[in-house]
């Protein structure tokens, strides 16, 4: 027979008396909001007038806050992918054509436009765009009414717009370097299809090398039409990178795409979202944090 001594007892006396410590909740590093206004609704509140009103939104300001540089995590890629067949378009995705105008509405202060590109998703529905198009990290305060047009140019939008239903954005890193977003758009367009059927995806990439050498792609207000500049990007703060003398990414541009291997062939890869100027343009890289953003709005 088993015996128990009395200290061993006394200590599983204690043991079951003092309750168990609470288990640590997860630290949540991506939040997530949802469209609840009718098609028909945002349809009617984008009035021509609106949409020529909207103005670009402005970056947060640039502090010294946030990490200096981001840990490496696993290299990930997803392919491009062209138009399905009966879309009219080329046989490879363009980055003048999945690039385009976003449309939204900052509660309380009025309407405003960034960019957005269209990026290769499960669900055929995903746009990239800068988490300050999306939200205000400061406040907290979310945006709503969004609207996206691919391939805009000058108030043309030649395939149609594509409300939203979700959206997703970075919370872990608060400064510039974490400026991510994705946005699931509902069917649209002029046929009411996906939008990455109509005009294809880009690729992306997450925990690419930094060095390679890369073009920038947005649509300034002041333009209103895709516009790009190039160079050899070096690794900025917050564990983002920049491009010298890309001064053509002006106000409006925000959310456009940081683009490797540039090829009019569609292989182009999309690994970073434009935040803004940081003395010289800034992006926000993908990482893993950017991953599960993406992830999760693929997937929704």
């Amino acid at each position: 027979m088993r015996r128990i001594t009395l200290a061993a007892a006394c200590a599983a006396l204690i043991t079951a008396l003092v309750p168990a410590a609470p288990a640590q909740a997860a630290t949540s590093v991506v939040q997530t909001a949802v469209n609840h206004t009718s098609a028909a609704r945002l349809d009617s509140y984008w009035t021509p007038e609106r949409l020529a009103n909207a103005k670009p939104i402005d970056p947060p300001a640039i502090t010294g806050a946030g990490r200096q540089a981001e840990p490496a995590g696993t290299p990930r890629f997803v392919h491009a992918t062209p138009p399905q067949p009966g879309s009219g378009m080329h046989a490879a995705a363009s980055i003048w054509v999945t690039m385009g105008r976003l449309v939204f509405t900052v509660p309380g202060k009025g309407d405003y436009i960034c960019s957005a590109n269209v990026v290769t998703s499960n669900n055929h529905d995903v746009v990239s765009t800068g988490r300050h198009c999306v939200m205000d990290i400061g406040t907290g305060q979310t945006y709503t009414n969004f609207r996206f047009a691919p391939s805009y140019n000058k108030g043309s939008a030649p395939y149609g717009w594509w409300n939203w239903r979700s959206m997703g954005w970075r919370i872990d890193e608060k400064g510039a370097g974490g400026d991510n977003a994705f946005i699931v758009l509902s069917t649209g367009g002029n046929g009411n299809r996906h939008v990455q059927d109509v005009v294809g995806g880009s690729g992306i990439g997450f925990n690419w090398a930094t060095n390679g050498y890369a073009h920038g792609v947005g649509l300034p207000g002041d333009k209103d039409y895709a516009v790009w500049c190039e160079g050899q990007p070096y690794d900025g703060p917050q564990g983002g990178v920049q491009i010298r003398n890309c001064n053509g990414l002006s106000g409006g541009a925000s959310g456009g795409a940081f683009i490797v291997n540039y090829q009019n062939d569609g292989s182009s890869v999309q690994t970073a979202s434009y935040f803004g100027s940081w003395g010289d343009s800034y992006f926000a890289y993908y990482r893993d944090v950017a991953w599960q953003v993406y992830n999760g709005a693929q997937n929704a």
